[in-house]
């Protein structure tokens, strides 16, 4: 595909998407969006690539919304409607496992985006805020429940009444990142993770993340068994199962995937 605001490679079974305006930190624009949602679909219907990491070139990962969309709203007298583009939230939660490696300054939607993805890990450089207040907006893409979920009620409400600036450590600290590596380890770490992740097989990640997402939220504990054990029967006939029996038979790492 020949996208303008991201690159794209892939490094064994992991793709690789970094976003590409290193000279405005990255700054989100409709066309990022769109092409971060091609590419992503692409990579979901490619059966070689079993998971996604996402980072940023430069110094920076994602600055925000670029703010030369909102001048032209308010201009045209017109609110930025996105609520015409497809899901981002409803995407990552169907599709293959999204690594977030986050390299730098990541404000507003440079964080918000990143909050229903699988896996968020940093840069010791790496820099957040939810600036919505200082910019006169309010948070988005379902973060006043992604960020709940991950950090608690008091430290989502700190950081999002305040809009304050915190780093790595302390990102790391309240679980809004799962790891934290020196700049210069950061991708290779996370497309290791990324490989980990890929090299088991996909329909039973795919499934994993379903009844997650399905039930992290859910009180009835019979739902959730009822719900498990018939993917768990699923499992069981399944051609992966089938070759790690085999595989711990014969004293050997399970191949889940040809070629």
């Amino acid at each position: 595909m020949g996208f303008e605001q991201i690159l794209t490679e892939v490094q064994g079974r992991v793709g690789v998407i970094t976003l590409n305006r290193p000279e405005k930190l990255n700054a989100m624009t409709a066309q990022m969006r769109r092409e971060m949602r091609e590419q992503i679909e692409a990579w979901n219907r490619d059966d070689s690539v079993g998971a996604i990491v996402i980072t940023g070139a430069g110094r920076g990962f994602c600055s925000g919304a670029d703010i030369s969309g909102f001048e032209r709203a308010l201009q045209a007298g017109q609110p930025v409607d996105r609520a015409r583009e497809p899901s981002w939230v409803e995407l990552v939660r169907r599709s293959k496992p999204i690594i977030c490696a986050i390299n730098g300054v990541a404000v507003g939607v440079g964080v918000t985006f990143t909050l229903p993805c699988d896996i968020r890990v940093a840069s010791d450089q790496a820099r957040f805020s939810l600036r919505f207040p200082r910019i006169g907006l309010t948070p988005e893409l379902a973060s006043t429940h992604y960020l709940v979920q991950l950090v608690g009620l008091g430290h989502a409400l700190e950081l999002m009444l305040t809009g304050k600036f915190i780093g790595a450590a302390e990102a790391l600290r309240i679980g809004l990142v799962n790891h934290v590596y020196p700049a210069d380890r950061l991708l290779t770490e996370a497309i290791a993770l990324g490989q980990e992740v890929a090299d088991n097989p996909t329909w039973h990640v795919l499934e994993i993340k379903r009844l997650i997402h399905a039930h992290y939220l859910e009180r009835d504990i019979d739902r959730v068994l009822a719900a498990e054990e018939e993917v768990f029967r699923q499992a069981q006939a399944s051609d992966a199962h089938r070759e790690a029996i085999a595989a711990f038979r014969e004293k050997r790492e399970p191949r889940f995937h040809r070629g």
